[in-house]
């Protein structure tokens, strides 16, 4: 097994059960040897649901949702995609409109791959054939353990499992707990877990009481841990 082999499957893809994917950079140098990003401002839409496909994305900086929209307008977070992941891909693989839609959450770079180009590397490059496969498996088992979230469990387990999920990733150490490094609100965490906005405050407000969470210029600390994995079992 080569070196660039063992690296990629030993990479730390992170909870396989998280909706924030990321990865190293690294895994995917052949792709993106000789491109630069491209600057997608905050809000900005990548591509629509029902678009021809053409290029596949790898987030080099920021996040971008990846979301399904309802005939009627309803929208549902399927995940996010933080620096080192790819999206645009599954149109690609399937030569089929994006089944999704893509929008940058915040300033974010972005690398554009034409889709025939990363489909002659998928056959002649192994590494790049072992990244890519590695990285749908470990949407696939994200997305299994999202129904499985969304058909068993209760709201309070849901709100729970995903500020865990956040704390993890985002996560920095003060004297009070965790600080949730970045700004989130009620309706993007309903979205995540499929619920109304009105549940989802809530429970951050039952939450909040419990002295579990406090929130504070737009960001979240968890100050109890504990309880969060408690109520995520329960």
């Amino acid at each position: 097994m080569t070196p660039e082999m063992e690296r990629i499957l030993s990479h730390d893809w992170g909870d396989v059960n998280s909706p924030w994917i990321g990865a190293d950079l690294g895994i995917w140098s052949i792709l993106l040897e000789g491109r630069k990003p491209v600057r997608c401002p905050a809000g900005s839409i990548i591509f629509s649901q029902e678009d021809p496909f053409s290029l596949i994305y790898i987030v080099a900086r920021g996040r971008v949702c990846i979301s399904v929209f309802h005939s009627d307008g309803e929208q549902k977070h399927l995940y996010i995609a933080c620096p080192g992941a790819m999206f645009g891909e599954n149109a690609c693989i399937l030569s089929h409109p994006h089944g999704t839609t893509a929008t940058a959450i915040v300033d974010s770079d972005l690398y554009a791959i034409p889709s025939k180009e990363c489909q002659r590397l998928f056959h002649s490059q192994q590494q790049i054939a072992d990244s890519m496969l590695q990285y749908v498996a470990r949407k696939n088992q994200m997305l299994i353990a999202q129904a499985a979230m969304l058909s068993f469990d209760r709201a309070e387990q849901r709100v729970a499992k995903t500020l865990l999920q956040l704390c993890d990733t985002y996560g920095v150490p003060t004297p009070g707990g965790k600080r949730i490094d970045i700004r989130f609100t009620c309706t993007d965490i309903s979205s995540i877990i499929n619920t109304s906005r009105v549940t989802a405050n809530n429970v951050m407000m039952s939450f909040a009481r419990m002295g579990i969470l406090s929130r504070d210029n737009g960001f979240y600390t968890i100050h109890d841990q504990q309880a969060l994995q408690e109520l995520a079992v329960q």
